[in-house]
């Protein structure tokens, strides 16, 4: 089959690796349509430490094979991305997703979903509705990570939101809050994002007003030199989220996060249901993200593009 290599000389389309083999309890996906994300470029780049393997992990496909689950083949599905064994201390105590021995699909000991087909546990899979297209189904773990932005955020974390970055994530991050009631901002630097965002209804800004303070501000960037900006824009006691991953370590003052008494919170993997949900009703709509979708014979072009300055979203296809 073909897939999406990253290997210790970059990246390789190629077009005779090996298809895997389900075993009970997985299932073969084959692929309908991928997302790129800031995380696979980042892996690029060499966060994780080298990851090596068939890159990607937002998706939507077919369940081609599901050994003794016969009823789950020809389903439509997105899945979530880590396994778990179930049995360590994080798993006992329902941090599954931080399982110790876990996978991560596309980024830790897990194949990734730039290829014809690829593997999952039936655990992680989600069917969707067959009224919601693959250029909307496809955001949905993306969807998930930016509504678990709001599942992190203390209760009394207050209604004035701040999202820094206008690119993929931090547009999705500021659908969310205001699809569930809230009027946050979003700040970035490429007009003609910030110009999506609004056309959305959210409101957008170069930089925060002058002596605003903002209760919760979410760390979207990707960039880990932004971070002292937006920890200045927090009232004292105020919440930082971060999603951003990077290759690059973060360089704080942290004086100031002791003096103000900030709280620091890292923010991963959210709520599926809540996710296809939102998709589904329309409350999230990724639609106007989507800046070209490229052929799976044409990834390493695709995951140049996605690395362009004032791109967002870039979808792949078989």
């Amino acid at each position: 089959m073909r897939a999406l290599v990253l290997t210790e000389f970059g990246l390789k389309l190629d077009a005779n690796y090996p298809q895997p083999e389900p075993k009970p309890g997985e299932a073969l996906l084959r692929l309908r349509m991928a997302g790129v994300c800031g995380t696979d470029l980042a892996l690029m780049a060499g966060y994780k430490g080298g990851y090596r393997g068939v890159l990607g992990h937002e998706y939507v496909a077919d369940v081609a094979a599901a050994p003794g689950n016969e009823d789950w083949v020809g389903r439509r599905v997105v899945g979530e991305i880590n396994t778990m064994c179930g049995k360590c201390e994080h798993c006992r105590r329902g941090l599954t997703t931080h399982c110790l021995h876990r996978r991560v699909l596309g980024i830790e000991r897990w194949d990734g979903v730039f290829a014809d087909y690829f593997l999952s546990p039936l655990a992680n899979l989600h069917p969707i509705p067959d009224d919601l297209p693959d250029e909307i189904a496809v955001f949905t773990e993306p969807t998930a990570a930016a509504y678990a932005a709001l599942r992190d955020a203390p209760p009394d974390a207050g209604d004035r939101i701040v999202v820094f970055g206008d690119g993929r994530l931090g547009q999705l991050i500021a659908q969310a809050f205001r699809a569930e009631g809230f009027n946050p901002l979003l700040v970035g630097h490429h007009e003609q994002k910030l110009a999506v965002a609004a056309r959305l209804g959210i409101r957008t800004a170069r930089a925060t007003p002058p002596d605003e303070e903002f209760d919760l501000a979410v760390d979207a960037t990707g960039r880990p030199a932004a971070l002292s900006q937006v920890l200045g824009v927090l009232r004292p006691r105020g919440t930082l989220i971060l999603k951003s991953t990077s290759a690059q370590p973060a360089h704080l003052d942290t004086a100031a996060i002791v003096v103000h008494e900030i709280k620091i919170i890292g923010s991963r993997c959210g709520p599926f249901p809540q996710a296809i949900a939102a998709l589904a009703s329309g409350k999230v709509d990724p639609r106007p993200l989507i800046h070209e979708i490229f052929a799976l014979d044409e990834a390493p072009t695709a995951l140049r593009k996605a690395a362009e300055p004032g791109v967002l979203k870039v979808l792949i296809r078989p």
